[in-house]
């Protein structure tokens, strides 16, 4: 059960990501996503939209894989 719990977690405790942030996304060279939106639905995990600093791309990525260093690092924006 527990292992449910934290998979659900909304993540109030640990690390706040706001819009606005900037994200480099590893194995991408010179790749810098901001935070441009925060979804949070009562049946499914935090996720938010990212626009490629770049490119204008957008992606939606659950707000784990973002605070996951083997993904994302955090920049100064």
């Amino acid at each position: 059960m527990l292992g449910q719990k934290m998979l659900f977690s909304r993540g109030k405790g640990g690390p706040r990501i706001e819009p606005g942030d900037v994200f480099h996304k590893l194995g991408t060279y010179g790749s810098v996503w901001m935070v441009e939106r925060i979804f949070d639905y009562a049946d499914i995990p935090r996720h938010v939209r990212l626009i490629d600093q770049g490119s204008g791309r957008t992606m939606t990525v659950a707000a784990d894989m973002l605070l996951d260093p083997d993904n994302f690092v955090r920049r100064s924006a």
